[in-house]
């Protein structure tokens, strides 16, 4: 299998909370079991995190180091991505549009590359319904 990670799901191997993951996943990941990538914008929404204090700082560096160390590929923001991502709609979910662009750049880039997107985001299954995005719901 070929799976994206949503940024939460980077947050928690970076912050050694892997535990939220499930526990298929974790070992597929430490044993380099199927192929696991994110996007490169969730390394920007990390550190804007970072930037306004809603997440412990970690150097860029030490960010890739452990992307690095769990064989995780990044996947960078082509302009067959950006295609995807204007195209995408702009969903009304509970009474609210999802316009987040970091969200929607990574659900973009799993249409895009047909990945599996691995995440816990509540936004996320409207998109599965109407867009075909195969998720990992954790």
């Amino acid at each position: 299998m070929r799976y994206l990670l949503d940024t939460h799901a980077l947050v928690w191997l970076i912050s050694h909370e892997e535990a939220r993951l499930p526990e298929s996943l974790r070992d597929s990941i430490k044993y380099y079991e199927d192929e696991f990538a994110i996007s490169e914008i969730s390394l920007v929404e990390i550190i804007q995190l970072q930037q306004i204090g809603r997440l412990e700082a970690n150097r860029p560096d030490k960010i890739r180091s452990v992307v690095e160390a769990n064989g995780i590929a990044i996947l960078h923001i082509a302009p067959d991505i950006m295609e995807t991502f204007y195209d995408l709609p702009m969903p009304d979910i509970a009474g609210r549009t999802h316009s987040d662009p970091f969200d929607r750049i990574i659900i973009a880039t799993a249409l895009r590359r047909g990945y599996t997107l691995v995440s816990h985001d509540t936004k996320f299954p409207w998109y599965k319904e109407h867009c075909r995005l195969s998720m990992f719901e954790v």
